[in-house]
């Protein structure tokens, strides 16, 4: 099962849009936009949050916030594809949130909620020099 439904577009959008921004029968392009979706909020927390653990969740167990992100993403791809000069102002600000909230969280200034790297998965590139030799261990 993945991470976004179409139930999940209710919420954020009409039907008549989305079939206007994706043109397409099986939904093709709304699909793709939730891999870019979900692929660019895992890039920017992936290196902070488990995200494995995040998106592989299904149904009521996943983060509402995540979801509605990836959903106000989606939205934007889309209708940067289709009517790049035309883009709702609604939609531009909701993208603009949502990349405000990753660039944040990522960077650890703004506190969540999402669970962290297990401490044995994680390699972080700390790396302790001086400028002296040690001599007999005294720094």
């Amino acid at each position: 099962m993945a991470f976004i439904t179409d139930e999940d577009y209710d919420v954020q959008a009409q039907s008549d849009v989305l079939k206007l921004l994706d043109g397409s029968d099986n939904k093709h392009r709304l699909r793709q936009a939730e891999k870019y979706a979900i692929g660019e909020i895992n890039k920017r927390l992936a290196g902070r949050y488990d995200m494995a653990n995040v998106l592989n969740k299904t149904g009521d167990d996943r983060d509402a916030y995540i979801v509605m992100i990836t959903i106000d993403i989606a939205i934007y791809h889309l209708y940067s594809q289709k009517a790049p000069r035309q883009i709702p102002e609604y939609r531009q600000i909701r993208y603009d949130t949502a990349l405000e909230f990753l660039r944040d969280a990522g960077t650890g200034s703004n506190p969540t909620d999402l669970p962290p790297i297990p401490p044995e998965d994680y390699t972080g590139e700390v790396r302790i020099k001086s400028l002296y030799k040690p001599n007999n261990h005294k720094y």
